[in-house]
């Protein structure tokens, strides 16, 4: 494992309740200047879903004006969905109440059509509701029906447009003096003083012990056996909801966690983490992507690596990285890991064919970015393909993301970056279109936490814009301004700013500023009261997702992905001594860290009935046969085996501290 310099840091002064609030920062990226309100390949795209839907309405037009009752119901209907019911306007008394009923019907099966396209890539669906409709309009048209019915719609389609057209322009016209403040407000920011700073450091303790509590509720759910997923919410195997993403969510969070507190630490943090990668092995958290494929590619192929589906690879991958980092551990290189169908197929991948497939995705996508479900793309998720690229550059020495990187960061800024500079949520390959109400504070915040290693300067404009305009501090309180899905529980779909408050928070821990952090921390903590079992957390109503976010909420430090992503841990503490087994559920290390030489740690009760006890520990990397001084443990010495590993005992009542260094 290649051994990389700490990359500099830096700490700007406070600006008064905006910006960074005097943590580890990063140089800022401008928003980028463009005319249009999107960016050129996303303008291309929806010029031509215009002049397609154009041709569509004036084919249909024709066909409405000159034609029979069938065909000028058929011609309405490719003018708007449901629209050739108009037809059977004028055929009578119930011919016309059934039109406006079967406009009315065809509108919202569409919309529900349109769900389906967005939270499935189920592109057949739209389509079969448009001209379904249409058909079925035609098929059933009255005789004579009413002529004026095409007029109508015209009238209709055209001053819908009138009015999408005039909303466009006048917030063209907004974002463009917001991007310009904005930008002066970042470039206000980037010229202070700048000094010198290390990045903050976890205190001697640890992890915080309010975070062992969430930390109990993640091991309990990992560390179960690898076929069963009890605990986990099941919903749906489509959305956020999926089980897939809570896998992925725990392993980020333990990855930060073991970064941040615990790098000299394996046992049970190592097995959790290993069982969740071996979760995401199993069908019941992929078999999703041949139904997706299927109706959103027109491929049969159910293997979810080699095309589109970054939501899988890149997630998988990014988690496999994080661990790999931590540890060194190379078993995901020396042997594959096996997808198998239940049909009896299999397909292997080593994590560098994993992140290679998706270098190749990468490459071949004219956005760069690529798409999770069919067709829409979500940076969020193309962020984690490029964690996992930026890691396996820096460990096995590819370049992988350090090709791609220039190409990333143009369409991250031109065709997924409002024009004001916020991050969008989602954008259609095929159409251009996007989802504006999914821009929402909880889509910056998240995007600047985990874009924070390989782009950090576009990550601290996120932030920055984030605080400027959306998040408010003042007298002791902390307020966000919400929109679209930060009002809800992403995990379970519940009306709640649960994981808002989690993931906004974790960024601010991230780029340095405790001040949000720790007021979002205690609205968790008056509007979520806590219920706990045997020393585990569980908040009513609460997803498991969620959860997994306030462990990393309440466990944060400051530029912890950054440095996880574009550093790692240092060679000395890999090959350092470990902690390498301790009793879980009754021991719960909360800190362990090595220089190479010597070996701190901290000891918690796991849970209540713990406190008190004496428990054995495994120590390794430890050098074969020496000797070495122990403090805070039974034994005053221990010497080595021919392994380098040793056993010690340790009385664990509260916080508990050891430290293990050589006898010479």
């Amino acid at each position: 494992m290649s051994s990389v310099s700490p990359i500099a840091e830096f700490r700007v002064p406070s600006s008064g309740g905006k910006g960074n609030s005097g943590g580890p920062a990063s140089a800022i990226a401008p928003i980028a200047v463009r005319d249009t309100v999107d960016g050129p390949l996303s303008t291309s795209r929806l010029r031509r879903t215009f002049l397609l839907y154009v041709l569509l309405a004036l084919t249909g037009f024709t066909l409405a004006l000159g034609a029979g009752p069938a065909l000028r119901a058929g011609g309405l209907g490719l003018m708007l969905p449901g629209g050739g019911f108009l037809g059977h306007l004028g055929g009578g008394l119930w011919p016309s109440v059934g039109a406006v009923a079967g406009l009315l019907l065809t509108l919202l099966l569409f919309g529900a059509a349109l769900f389906a396209w967005f939270g499935s890539g189920n592109i057949i669906a739209p389509l079969a509701v448009w001209l379904g409709a249409a058909l079925l309009a035609a098929a059933t048209a009255p005789v004579p029906g009413w002529s004026g019915a095409p007029w109508l719609l015209a009238a209709a389609i055209v001053a819908a447009a009138a009015v999408m057209l005039r909303g466009r322009a006048r917030y063209r016209a907004q974002a463009i003096t917001d991007r310009d403040r904005r930008n002066a407000h970042l470039a206000r920011l980037a010229a202070q003083p700048a000094t010198p700073a290390a990045v903050a450091r976890p205190d001697a303790g640890g992890m915080p012990e309010e975070a062992a509590g969430y930390l109990r509720h993640v091991l309990d759910r990992a560390l179960q056996p690898l076929e069963r997923f009890d605990g986990f919410d099941s919903i749906d195997q489509f959305q956020t909801a999926s089980i897939r993403y809570q896998v992925c969510n725990f392993g980020y969070t333990l990855a930060a966690l073991q970064y941040e507190h615990l790098p000299a630490f394996r046992g049970y943090l190592a097995q959790a983490q290993q069982n969740l990668h071996l979760k995401m092995l199993d069908h019941r958290n992929w078999k999703y992507w041949a139904l997706e494929n299927a109706w959103g590619n027109l491929s049969l192929d159910p293997d979810p690596v080699p095309r589109d589906n970054i939501m899988y690879s890149g997630w998988f991958g990014a988690m496999l990285a994080e661990y790999i980092s931590n540890t060194g551990d190379s078993r995901y290189n020396d042997s594959p890991l096996v997808l198998r169908h239940p049909d009896g197929r299999e397909w292997r991948y080593t994590f560098s064919q994993l992140a290679e497939a998706v270098y190749r995705n990468f490459k071949r996508s004219r956005f760069t970015l690529f798409p999770c479900e069919p067709n829409w793309i979500y940076p969020l998720c193309n962020n984690f393909g490029g964690i996992a690229l930026k890691i396996h550059d820096r460990l096995y020495g590819t370049r992988w993301w350090s090709e791609i990187e220039a190409d990333y960061r143009r369409h991250f800024d031109n065709e997924f970056t409002t024009l004001d500079g916020r991050t969008l949520a989602i954008r259609s390959t095929r159409t251009g279109l996007t989802i504006a109400a999914l821009t929402s504070v909880m889509a910056d915040c998240v995007t600047a936490y985990f874009l924070h290693g390989i782009l950090p300067d576009v990550a601290r404009r996120a932030w920055e814009i984030a605080r400027l305009d959306f998040i408010r501090v003042a007298d002791g309180k902390v307020d966000l301004l919400t929109r679209g899905w930060d009002a809800i529980d992403t995990g379970n779909y519940r009306k709640s700013m649960i994981t808002t408050y989690a993931q906004v928070g974790a960024a601010a821990g991230e780029m340095g500023d405790g001040e949000v952090l720790e007021l979002l921390r205690q609205r968790v903590r008056d509007e979520f009261p806590r219920g706990y079992a045997d020393g585990v957390v569980r908040h009513q109503g609460v997803s498991n997702f969620a959860h997994a976010s306030l462990l990393g909420l309440f466990s944060q430090g400051a530029a912890t992905r950054r440095n996880l992503h574009a550093r790692g841990v240092a060679a000395e503490t890999l090959n350092g001594p470990l902690l390498a087994a301790a009793p879980y559920p009754d021991v719960l290390v909360t800190r362990a860290r090595n220089d190479g030489g010597v070996l701190d740690c901290v000891l918690r009760p796991g849970r209540p009935a713990a406190v008190g006890g004496t428990y054995a520990l495994e120590l390794s990397q430890l050098r074969p046969g020496a000797a070495y001084r122990c403090e805070g443990l039974q034994q005053a010495t221990v010497t080595a085996d021919t392994r380098g590993m040793a056993t010690v005992h340790a009385q664990v009542s509260a916080a508990h501290s050891f430290r293990v260094s050589p006898a010479a």
